[in-house]
């Protein structure tokens, strides 16, 4: 029986019709006899800086052959740990000592901590809006081969045709990887994985009698890992739309760890009206918020007992005015390492200042700290012709970069382009044209999400059936399933 091994001489096709380049060395591996091959090409003129871990090679031999089976374990890791994560699949297949080793909880906590000063860790910032007939259909939207970034983008879902579809399904909210969507209509939530591309349904709460039921809006999505950065519960919230002032907030909570809805009503300090429009809650330090009319947020953190709910003030030196007539447009209010911040636009040229920012300093008394007002004059750019536009240009804020404290990315509305604005050099440059229609392009229609460093099972509730991983061909291994996105 023919030894199975393969080469990058193979890869080249038919040598007699495309001859293979030549190659400097070469390597393969033996599945039957568990060891690398490797080969050097005497003929190559070896350059003595970067090759100098071949040049030793070569006056010892040709060609050698290692034992996978020698290499230790402790070396093994070292090397594994600094690969791309779709490396590392791959890799799952090679023997089963690294299946073993790469399958372990440790393994995944080694390679976070190797990988924690990366900053090279993609997002994109998702359209919430999606037009399609069928749930694991959205999946195939996040494949890199359709919207390809390493570092960022915006990704626009859904193009004109498709809008014309009456299935619409929405992006509620992300955490730690976990992206919880709805169809509208029929109102059903989705938890679901990209990168394992597995999804489960979540069952029906009070809304399961339409003719007689609250309107829920305003779902927010809490998940947990443990030590070693693994999912284990996540939560759901969604509060209830009053038509007038209240002095309670109703919500129910899904968790996964009972697989049940429980209503809440809250008693409030002072009389509250949520706003109708906009985004999800925003999560910080694990404590949904959402934004009301006059006070600026109501806080209601999931995992605390009691249950309770708090009110914080938005910054009192903020443009208020501007704030009311636009309806918060350009305001921007989100986490960002750690840190709760809130931005603000002037959404008119002729505004003395044209951006500010505050950060919440001390959440238990809801103290905010000013920290910086920008004009128009101090702005420069890179970019000659978003240079022309930075005394007259209109900006629409839409997320803060979730690892540089120093990034915000904004619309451009003239230039109908992606944005992004240095703190400290005060420098506005193109992040990215985008694709598609942008005219309601803003923070109420975008959610930022970051690829996991790490794909994750999703966690099955009791009661629920497995979680739904769609087929794939027979061709593709199991490490397959993390090379979707």
């Amino acid at each position: 029986m023919a030894d199975n091994t393969t080469s990058t001489n193979q890869l080249a096709g038919d040598g007699h019709r495309n001859p293979p380049p030549t190659h400097r060395h070469l390597i393969t591996y033996s599945r039957k006899r568990k060891h690398f091959r490797f080969q050097v090409n005497p003929s190559t003129e070896l350059n003595p800086i970067s090759d100098s871990s071949v040049l030793g090679l070569v006056l010892l031999a040709h060609t050698f052959t290692y034992d996978l089976r020698n290499l230790p374990e402790s070396l093994l890791l070292e090397i594994l740990s600094r690969l791309p994560l779709q490396s590392i699949f791959r890799f799952k297949c090679v023997c089963k000592q690294w299946r073993s080793l790469i399958s372990q909880p440790s393994f995944c906590r080694f390679y976070f901590t190797a990988n924690a000063a990366s900053s090279s860790i993609p997002f994109r910032i998702l359209y919430r809006y999606i037009y399609v007939s069928k749930f694991k259909d959205i999946l195939d939207r996040f494949r890199p081969d359709t919207y390809n970034s390493s570092k960022f983008s915006v990704l626009f879902l859904s193009s004109f045709e498709e809008q014309q579809q009456s299935d619409q399904f929405k992006i509620l909210a992300v955490s730690n990887g976990l992206i919880l969507c709805c169809l509208l209509g029929p109102l059903i939530y989705y938890i679901c994985d990209p990168v394992t591309r597995q999804w489960i349904t979540l069952p029906r709460g009070r809304d399961k009698y339409p003719n007689r039921h609250p309107i829920f809006f305003g779902e927010g999505l809490v998940s947990r890992v443990n030590e070693d950065n693994v999912l284990t519960s996540y939560t759901v919230v969604r509060v209830e739309l009053l038509n007038s002032l209240s002095t309670y907030l109703n919500l129910e909570m899904f968790s996964s760890e009972t697989g049940k809805w429980v209503f809440y009503r809250l008693p409030c300090t002072n009389p509250i009206a949520l706003l109708k429009r906009g985004g999800g809650p925003i999560s910080y330090n694990g404590i949904l918020h959402w934004f009301v009319y006059n006070h600026g947020m109501v806080a209601f953190d999931p995992h605390k007992d009691p249950k309770s709910c708090r009110l914080i003030q938005f910054p009192v030196d903020r443009d208020v005015e501007s704030e009311y007539k636009h309806d918060g447009l350009y305001r921007l209010c989100g986490e960002c390492q750690g840190r709760l911040r809130f931005f603000e636009v002037a959404p008119e040229p002729f505004s003395f200042y044209v951006f500010s920012m505050w950060d919440l300093k001390d959440y238990e008394k809801g103290e905010w700290v000013s920290e910086f007002k920008v004009t128009r004059s101090d702005l420069s750019s890179s970019d000659p012709e978003l240079g022309t536009w930075l005394t007259t240009a209109a900006f629409l804020p839409l997320s803060f970069h979730p690892f540089n404290l120093d990034i915000v990315y904004l619309r451009c509305v003239e230039l109908a382009c992606i944005v992004s604005y240095n703190i400290r050099d005060k420098r506005l440059d193109v992040a990215c044209e985008t694709i598609g229609v942008v005219e309601d392009l803003s923070w109420r229609v975008v959610v930022p999400f970051v690829i996991p460093r790490w794909p994750t099972p999703v966690p099955i509730p009791p009661g629920l059936k497995k979680a739904v991983k769609p087929k794939l061909a027979h061709r593709h291994r199991s490490y397959k399933i993390y090379q979707r996105f």
